[in-house]
């Protein structure tokens, strides 16, 4: 649950920045910059940034070594975790497991309501389709191969649908032609299709339809759904007349024109060559349409770069994951902080005679096997850089029937002042009677 909610706030947060960016430097930035940082948006969404932990922890280590303050006492406690059984659990463990479920229940829910009014309607579509025969067809498919590019041929048929043309499917995609359009306007629409698909549109759909679902408690996540509806059409209108004379930018447009006022058929994880409202929009970025300095697009996407930079410190907040097997930890060194002693099985690896030699209430045991008291009350030397070693700190309590409970942790100790900190929790022995 935890890497949810900091993937909503690392996505959420970038988000915040890119409305902040494209506000301020709108001006510098095409509409593909925009509708490509966009995707990067909605990648922090789904990729936790836990990956990258790894290096700037050892970029922090490297330049910063860690340094403890001077007023700490003897005994340090850093980790409050509590074991049962085979598992950790903390005290909202309950309450996080509903959350868990709660949340759950509704990502599932959505994204089967969705999928199911997909597969509904891309049905009906493909019921009511007719076999496209128009005579232009295929001379104006070898031109857009050729212009464009693109060497498969996308099956192409006509729907009932008069003012209405989209691409359904990923893996095959289908372009649903409308029945009625005019001469000329064949090239230009199956242009902006082919487009998309060329563009990987569809695929970019298909994820946002995942991250809606997964985040569906975000607002933001609305926002950014049109958002990226809007660009994806903003986008594809801008690839589609790079390189174009104004004549065919103004039959373009146009042929726009002729094609808004009906009503939308909203199909899911489909692209749609009509932007509904939005349409008079994207004629007019086209009509203003200005060449953009490639210095002036360079500091617009490093300041963007700057600010995936930002985002991705919040890295450094994803906690460790300890994993438990039969009530005994089982792990390696850790790979972050390093020279960490982990204790796996006792009894096996040799350890069991160590757990024996309870000296001291509360005492230090190095790799060795060195056994070194802890005292509570004593004040920390002046030393603030140390030289530590690894081990275990083990805390004995003897109870009223006799017996006694030896609580174990990871632990590290100065050879200088004898500071001893005290980290995760490793094991618990219980013992009747109490031998020592």
């Amino acid at each position: 649950m935890g890497y949810l909610f900091l993937m909503t706030f690392a996505g959420s947060a970038l988000f915040i920045g890119y409305l902040c960016w494209k506000k301020l430097l709108e001006k510098s930035m095409t509409q593909c910059v925009k509708y490509r940082a966009l995707m990067i948006v909605m990648l922090v969404y789904v990729v936790p940034w836990r990956w990258i932990k790894a290096i700037y922890k050892w970029i922090s280590n490297f330049f910063l070594p860690q340094k403890v303050a001077a007023d700490a006492k003897a005994l340090i406690n850093i980790a409050n975790i509590e074991v049962e059984e085979n598992f950790y659990q903390t005290k909202e463990y309950r309450l996080l497991m509903l959350i868990i479920l709660a949340w759950f229940a509704i990502a599932v829910l959505f994204m089967l309501t969705r999928l199911v009014k997909t597969l509904r309607k891309s049905h009906a579509l493909h019921a009511l389709a007719i076999k496209c025969e128009d005579k232009n067809l295929e001379q104006t498919l070898k031109c857009l191969q050729e212009t464009i590019r693109y060497r498969h041929r996308p099956e192409i048929v006509w729907t009932r649908v008069d003012n209405e043309t989209f691409t359904i499917g990923t893996v095959r995609p289908v372009i649903f032609l409308q029945k009625e359009y005019a001469e000329g306007d064949l090239y230009w629409i199956l242009k902006h299709e082919v487009t998309h698909i060329v563009g990987m549109d569809l695929w970019v759909k298909l994820l946002l339809e995942f991250v809606c679902c997964l985040h569906w408690f975000n607002p933001l996540i609305y926002l950014l759904e049109h958002e990226i509806r809007y660009l994806c059409e903003t986008a594809c209108d801008e690839r589609v007349i790079k390189g174009c004379t104004e004549e065919d930018c103004q039959v373009y447009t146009d042929m726009l024109n002729r094609n808004k006022g009906n009503k939308s058929l909203n199909v899911p994880f489909s692209s749609t060559l009509r932007g509904d409202d939005e349409i008079d929009k994207r004629i007019a970025l086209m009509k203003n349409r200005k060449n953009i300095r490639t210095r002036e697009k360079a500091i617009a996407i490093c300041f963007f770069a700057f600010l995936v930079f930002l985002n991705s410190l919040t890295a450094l907040a994803y906690p460790k994951v300890h994993h438990v097997k039969n009530a005994v930890i089982e792990a390696a060194e850790d790979s972050v902080d390093g020279g960490n002693f982990w204790i796996y099985d006792y009894a096996e690896d040799g350890y069991g005679t160590f757990m024996d030699a309870v000296l001291y209430d509360e005492q230090f045991m190095d790799e060795n096997g060195k056994i070194y008291p802890i005292d509570s009350e004593s004040e920390q030397g002046t030393n603030i850089r140390h030289d530590t070693i690894a081990g275990i700190v083990q805390i004995h309590q003897k109870d009223s029937e006799g017996g006694c409970t030896i609580e174990t942790y990871e632990g590290t100790r100065c050879t200088e002042c004898g500071m001893v900190w005290k980290g995760d929790w490793l094991r618990r022995a219980r013992k009747f009677p109490c031998p020592h």
